[in-house]
């Protein structure tokens, strides 16, 4: 099995993923889905302390704390890109949003993506999200970073 290759998830990253999520607003609040924070975690991860998996630590946690939340946005990232070390960047990311096995599913079953948007508009909003999802945070990480080039993300997108 190939070693992951992490080194794409540096700070530069997480701000732009933090952007993506919530405008680097460690208040954001989602009314519709619960989720907090900068990283926008949903409510079961942060006040149930449900099991993340990938290496995150465990328990209820407080998302408005924007060292906490990044230090669990980052543990996540490079614990499915650990667990999937043939995944690239944008698949790691796409995971950030629709979830890991959902990814999975889109890689490994051949028409899953069209059964599960067949189920209802929200799947379909979702499919489309996460589709789009590493493209918005590459945006907002060549804006943020228009001078720094040491990652090469843009070759991997």
């Amino acid at each position: 099995m190939p070693k992951a290759d992490t080194s794409w998830i540096t700070d530069e990253m997480l701000d732009a993923l933090a952007m993506t999520e919530s405008d680097m607003d460690p208040t954001a609040y989602n009314e519709n889905s619960g989720a907090a924070g900068m990283y926008q975690w949903m409510p079961e991860f942060y006040e149930k302390g449900a099991e993340i998996g990938f290496g995150v630590d465990s328990g209820p946690f407080d998302p408005y704390d924007p060292v906490e939340s990044r230090k669990r946005a980052k543990q996540y990232l490079t614990g499915i890109q650990e667990y999937y070390p043939d995944w690239d960047p944008t698949e790691v990311l796409m995971a950030y949003n629709w979830g890991p096995g959902n990814v999975n599913r889109f890689k490994t079953q051949e028409g899953f993506t069209e059964k599960y948007m067949a189920e209802n508009d929200w799947n379909k909003q979702k499919v489309e999200e996460a589709m789009n999802y590493p493209v918005k945070i590459l945006r907002d990480y060549n804006e943020m970073y228009a001078d720094l080039n040491s990652t090469g993300l843009e070759s991997e997108f």
